[in-house]
C-alpha cells in the first residue's frame, strides 16, 4: 500500500467513524427528545466516537477494507438502547427514533454535496477534475494518478467521500432487516406473524446486510445520488 493509498484509506476510515457516531447520536437525541432518558443516562447523547464504538462495525471491518485497498462504504456503531414505554407516544415515536439515524446521514450527505459544489466553484477547473476523479474512485488505486497533484485534492476528496459514504450508510441502514433501522421500522409496521419471523433473523442482521451491501445490486441503488453529485460538481 502506497502513502497516497494509506492517506485515502485513513480519510475514509475517519469518515465512517464520524458518520456512524452521528447516526447513533441522532437516535439517542431523538429518543431523549421524545421522553426516554435511557440514552442520556448511558452517555449516548454524544458525538464522542468512544461512546458508540462497535469493535467490528467501526474498527475491524473498515480497517480490513483499507488493508485490502478496497473502498470503505459502510460500517456501524453500537445500537442505542431505547425503552419504548418511556416514549410519550411509544408507537409513533419509536418509528421516528428509528428513522432519526438514516435521516441524519441523509442530511449530512446533502450538506457535504453542497460543500463540494462551493469548493469546486471557488477553486476552479482543477478542483472540479479532482472531484470527478474522487467520485470515480477506481483511478485513485493507481499511485501515479494525476488526481493527487490537483489543486485542492485532499479537501475535495474528503467532501466527496463524506457525501458518498453518508448516502451509502443511509441506504444500508434502511435495509428491511433487523437490527438495522429499516428492519426495526418494518417490525413495528408488520403484522405480528411477520414480525416474529423477522425477529428470528435479528442476530444475523448485520452480517446478512453487510454481505448484501457489497453486491452490485445494492450499489446500483446509489446511482441516482452519484448522478446528482456529478451534476453538482459539473455546474
Amino acid at each position: 500500500m502506497t502513502a497516497n493509498q494509506l492517506f485515502l484509506g485513513t480519510i475514509q476510515l475517519l469518515l465512517v467513524l464520524f458518520l456512524a457516531t452521528l447516526h447513533e447520536a441522532a437516535h439517542a437525541r431523538a429518543a431523549e427528545w421524545f421522553g426516554d432518558p435511557t440514552p442520556r443516562a448511558l452517555g449516548r447523547v454524544s458525538l464522542n466516537p468512544l461512546a458508540h464504538l462497535d469493535l467490528f462495525g467501526t474498527v475491524i471491518l473498515p480497517a480490513a477494507l483499507v488493508a485490502l485497498s478496497l473502498p470503505i462504504a459502510f460500517g456501524w456503531s453500537r445500537p442505542v438502547p431505547i425503552v419504548a414505554r418511556n416514549l410519550r407516544r411509544p408507537g409513533w415515536h419509536s418509528l421516528l427514533v428509528s428513522a432519526a439515524g438514516p435521516a441524519a446521514n441523509a442530511a449530512f450527505a446533502l450538506v457535504a454535496m453542497l460543500a463540494v459544489g462551493i469548493v469546486v466553484h471557488i477553486l476552479g477547473p482543477e478542483a472540479q477534475q479532482a472531484a470527478r476523479l474522487s467520485l470515480l474512485g477506481g483511478s485513485l488505486a493507481d499511485p501515479t494518478s494525476p488526481a493527487f497533484g490537483l489543486r485542492g485534492f485532499p479537501v475535495v476528496f474528503t467532501l466527496v467521500q463524506a457525501s458518498v459514504i453518508s448516502a451509502f450508510l443511509t441506504l444500508f441502514h434502511l435495509l428491511p432487516i433487523p437490527p438495522l433501522d429499516g428492519g426495526m421500522i418494518l417490525l413495528q409496521l408488520a403484522p405480528p406473524s411477520w414480525a416474529a419471523r423477522l425477529s428470528a433473523i435479528r442476530p444475523f442482521g448485520y452480517l446478512l446486510c453487510s454481505a448484501f451491501a457489497v453486491t452490485p445490486f445494492f450499489q446500483v441503488t446509489l446511482i441516482p445520488f452519484l448522478v446528482l453529485l456529478n451534476v453538482v460538481i459539473s455546474i
